[in-house]
């Protein structure tokens, strides 16, 4: 009686006045909608739909507000809003929070000091080597299936890279699953016994089933001990035992190189940082996670809307072969950086398809906020929609088209209303802290292999992409047939 008469009962009384929000089907009583959309998968369009048809202000969980007005996002992480992150992020955390999910603000405030130099602009030139040589790894990779007319799956590619990319910048080493073709990396237990996991399928079980229970973070007690016996949660278990096993074996290795380990273990000035293991492990996890799984999907959807826009695929190509030198292998950064089109090609794939989609939730904080125009109570949690700003019909002009060019050749006012829409990496103190890591390896391997290669998809030119949402929304697989250019690198 009390689990299907409360819910019911807190919605008729309305405490914090809530009913006056729009919800779809039976949101506005039950998390257990957001929860179903989030098992299907499509949680991001689902929401995307019902803010379609109710309006800016839509009611997705007992205690949830989606906002997709694009006022919303200063309001809501902006600098100064002091709203701090709901009880979602309780979900996978452990004994030790990382820079993701820590929820109090002098904690985040201290992991963010520690690795903000790491991920400043002006570091990126150390880890230039350690990615060009992946990316030369894996033109290899793409090279051998043109020399033997194989096909290649390369959204399967591109993860081995990210793999391999980003161990190498935090760990100083690779995990060689391009060598290998295979994500299958060595994982070890508490106890002291490695064995191999599949990288990608151990992450991704472990986004799927923290991402579902943490919808309704109220039953956490209860359902973390439910799911621990679910398949999900033992790739979860995957997952964190191949973190563990090699944030060890860099720990033992005892050497401070220019990779970001070494950083956590000596700041900026060079003194110990005296951070315990198990913070450590925990820092580790979350870089390693967002640094290959979200950067793997945002390359594979640039390529594939690439190749489903022929005109945008030989305008970037016209220019990176006016701006790189001809036999130069993987081009170098600062070339890249300086060309408008290729940015105007990430830019609207990371508008179009990004690879996060998922509203991040705050706490309307005590005394209430009007939130994009809407007073909204205190403990109220509130989130706007990435997928759903991103595609705003009043920023851009056909937000449903991929058009790189509206990056160039809109007008200043213009540009100005996109740019208060178009926060792929969220605003604020908690914004992405590695995007400029994210920026950096996407304009390396997208210049590298538009120059280098011609690609088809193998199910031909109607093929298109499936996207499975967990945290991040994931790419479906993506084979391709590849041709080297023979007058370039």
């Amino acid at each position: 009686m009390v689990v299907f008469v409360q819910p019911i009962y807190s919605y008729l009384q309305d405490a914090k006045q809530l009913r006056r929000f729009p919800s779809p089907s039976f949101a506005g009583v039950s998390s257990l909608w957001r929860v179903w959309q989030n098992l299907k998968r499509k949680h991001y369009q689902a929401i995307h739909e019902a803010h379609q048809r109710l309006g800016t202000h839509v009611r997705i969980a007992p205690n949830h507000i989606s906002v997709s007005d694009p006022a919303a996002m200063p309001d809501i992480y902006g600098h100064g809003a002091n709203l701090l992150k709901d009880a979602f992020y309780d979900g996978g955390a452990g004994e030790f929070r990382n820079l993701a999910d820590s929820r109090v603000k002098s904690e985040h405030q201290a992991k963010r000091r520690m690795l903000g130099h790491v991920f400043a602009q002006r570091s990126l030139t150390s880890l230039e080597p350690a990615i060009a040589s992946c990316i030369e790894k894996l033109m290899e990779c793409v090279d051998n299936a043109a020399n033997t007319n194989q096909p290649i799956n390369m959204r399967r590619y591109f993860n081995y890279f990210t793999i391999d990319a980003f161990s190498n910048i935090l760990y100083g080493y690779t995990l060689n699953c391009l060598e290998r073709g295979t994500d299958m990396v060595t994982a070890e237990t508490k106890g002291g016994k490695t064995y191999q996991a599949p990288y990608i399928k151990a992450l991704h079980g472990s986004q799927a089933v923290t991402t579902t229970v943490s919808m309704e973070p109220g039953l956490l007690p209860i359902t973390k001990k439910l799911f621990k016996v679910h398949p999900h949660k033992k790739d979860g278990d995957k997952y964190d035992d191949i973190i563990y096993h090699n944030t060890l074996k860099r720990m033992k290795e005892d050497r401070l190189d220019g990779d970001i380990f070494s950083r956590m273990i000596k700041n900026a000035k060079g003194e110990p940082t005296n951070l315990p293991f198990g913070e450590i492990l925990a820092e580790c996890s979350i870089m390693m996670n967002g640094g290959t799984d979200t950067m793997a999907s945002a390359i594979t959807y640039i390529f594939f809307l690439l190749m489903k826009n022929p005109r945008v695929f030989k305008r970037l190509r016209e220019e990176l072969d006016a701006s790189v030198p001809a036999d130069q292998i993987v081009p170098k950064y600062n070339t890249l950086a300086a060309l408008p089109y290729l940015r105007a090609v990430v830019e609207e794939t990371l508008r179009v398809k990004p690879a996060s989609t998922l509203g991040l939730p705050r706490l309307v904080p005590p005394g209430g906020r009007k939130i994009a125009g809407e007073w909204i109570d205190e403990g109220v949690t509130v989130s706007v929609p990435t997928y759903t700003l991103l595609r705003n019909p009043g920023c851009f002009e056909g937000a449903d088209e991929y058009h790189p060019e509206r990056w160039i050749e809109s007008s200043p006012e213009q540009k100005a209303e996109m740019n208060t829409a178009h926060m792929p990496f969220s605003l604020g103190p908690r914004a992405c802290i590695a995007r400029n890591i994210a920026y950096f390896e996407q304009l390396l391997v997208v210049g590298a292999l538009v120059r280098a290669f011609d690609f088809k998809f193998v199910d031909g030119d109607e093929f298109e992409i499936k996207v499975m949402e967990r945290f991040n929304s994931n790419p479906g697989e993506m084979w391709m047939r590849c041709h080297r250019r023979v007058d370039v690198g």
